[in-house]
């Protein structure tokens, strides 16, 4: 099932961005220009480039999967505080004298037990870059281990100065199967990626591809992209991966993908992103919180091919829930956390009001398909159970190839500006007669559209019975607000749709949403 999300590696990979800006916090940079580099590393180089990269995966695809190894007990059975407490050593930072992008490893130990190999490439020729015990403060654990000993690496993180030049704050971090996420300037850890997903969400366990080795380009010069590979691999799967990073008030990476199927799969999910919600506005069925709402993003966006924009609230249902939307070669997709008012959740440690927006920005032509958003029962606001991805419409077969390119974008402000009024918010709950439930939208008026006596909302209800439709205008803010009543009519659940016209041109996006029968 889609729970996967939350098990094993996955479920603490997704957190690690969060707790590394305070386990590296007071580390001081010490700019010395080759040792950081070199003295980890291993003597041997061997050449590189992206197609030599491709190549060697279309040739391990061919092969039977083989399992990586695992590291030694002591550092399997750490706890996840023992773990948090071994940590680089600062002049062993990966160009750390860079005024632009620092790298810092982590190393294994705790869920993270299959190490991978890390390279720093120059000139064309990849270096191994070693874990080595005595470039870690190991503290409690430094006698269970030689100076000289390899602990493995499972992932690094990208310090970039995104607040100021002389302050390194974590970017982007790999950890954890094939998870990644980053962040935008003034946001904080919240939605992020992976590297493919395979049959997610279909009420069996999924398969969890996993980055093996990495190589690490070091730009020309220091603000210029940063260009990172990865190589990709499963029992069902192996994959060339190229990421271009791009630092601007929005953090943007371009992605290139390669796959080779040693198997079939009946659902690939491509440039799949995950995320946390608990509660909020239209979702507190059960909820005891003194915060008014926990999410790290309300709800999922779409940009058809024929230019509709989608929005669809997310739910913490109480059983799994999938839903797809079908379309070919869309524009874009994405997790979006719209409301940045304090006020909207109240919580001083969360700050889910500065959590990013996660967008997908397709590259060249996907075909036809469809994006699913997968929903997750969960009571723990530390795993995520939100999950999105595009899917090719045809299942692959063993021997298949698959390549994609897009592009990912972490942002504060919106991803896209809209022509049209964007939903603020949704609520739902009981109708005085206690039959049904009412629901009230509000939507933004973009300036110069009409007042709500020349806007009409066009309902849709599949499974149910609309009643008590209206739209007012709201006196407090430039918005619309549309409430009607739905009844179920059926045992499934109802499928909702609203947009507001004014006369045949449509004034504001789509807001679609699923209504479980309680």
């Amino acid at each position: 099932m889609c729970g996967n999300v939350g098990e094993g590696a996955s479920d603490h990979s997704m957190l690690e961005l969060r707790t590394t800006r305070r386990a590296v916090a007071g580390l001081a940079l010490v700019p010395w220009a080759v040792r950081a580099i070199r003295g980890a590393e291993s003597p041997q180089t061997t050449p590189f480039s992206f197609e030599r990269l491709i190549e060697r995966t279309r040739e391990l695809a061919a092969r039977s999967y083989q399992p990586p190894r695992e590291v030694p007990e002591w550092q399997s059975a750490l706890s996840a505080e023992a773990w948090r407490k071994i940590r680089l050593k600062p002049e062993w930072t990966i160009w750390s004298d860079s005024p632009g992008y620092r790298v810092r490893p982590f190393p294994c130990g705790w869920i993270y037990r299959h190490p991978v190999q890390l390279y720093v490439v120059e000139d064309g020729l990849a270096r191994l870059w070693s874990a080595v015990a005595d470039h870690f403060e190991l503290g409690e654990f430094a006698a269970r281990t030689a100076a000289a000993e390899d602990l493995g690496v499972a992932g690094f993180s990208v310090h970039f100065p995104l607040v100021a030049a002389d302050q390194f704050d974590p970017l982007l971090t790999f950890l954890g199967a094939s998870y990644f996420r980053a962040v935008g300037r003034g946001t904080s850890p919240g939605a992020g990626a992976r590297g493919l997903a395979l049959d997610t969400g279909l009420g069996r366990p999924e398969e969890f591809p996993a980055f093996r080795e990495f190589y690490l380009v070091r730009p020309q010069q220091p603000f210029d992209p940063l260009t990172l590979y990865a190589l990709l691999d499963s029992p069902r799967v192996a994959g060339a991966y190229r990421f271009e990073v791009v630092v601007r008030e929005q953090t943007r990476i371009d992605v290139d993908v390669n796959l080779f199927f040693r198997a079939p799969v009946e659902q690939v999910g491509i440039a799949p992103l995950s995320a946390m919600f608990q509660f909020g506005s239209h979702d507190r069925t059960g909820v005891d919180d003194v915060r008014p709402a926990v999410h790290d993003v309300e709800g999922l966006a779409m940009w058809t091919a024929a230019g509709e924009l989608l929005w669809r609230p997310v739910a913490n249902p109480s059983e799994l829930r999938l839903s797809v939307l079908v379309d070919e070669n869309p524009r874009g997709f994405g997790l979006l956390q719209r409301n940045r008012d304090f006020r909207a959740f109240e919580d001083l440690d969360g700050r889910f009001e500065t959590k990013p927006n996660l967008w997908v920005v397709p590259r060249g032509t996907w075909g036809k398909g469809s994006v699913r958003l997968i929903e997750v029962p969960s009571q723990d606001e530390r795993r995520d159970n939100i999950v999105a991805f595009w899917t090719p419409a045809h299942p692959v077969v063993a021997g298949q190839e698959l390549r994609f390119a897009y592009g990912l974008v972490w942002s504060s402000g919106p991803p896209i500006e809209l022509s049209v009024g964007r939903t603020r918010t949704t609520r739902i709950g009981s109708v005085p007669s206690g039959v049904g439930r009412r629901v009230v939208i509000e939507f933004e008026r973009p300036p110069g559209a009409p007042s709500a006596s020349d806007i009409t909302a066009r309902v849709g209800v599949a499974n149910g019975k609309l009643a008590a439709v209206s739209v007012r205008d709201h006196p407090l803010v430039p918005a619309w607000r549309v409430s009607f009543d739905v009844e179920p009519a059926g045992t499934g659940p109802v499928e909702m749709r609203c947009v507001l016209f004014a006369g045949d041109r449509p004034v504001s996006e789509t807001w679609i949403y699923r209504l479980d029968k309680s």
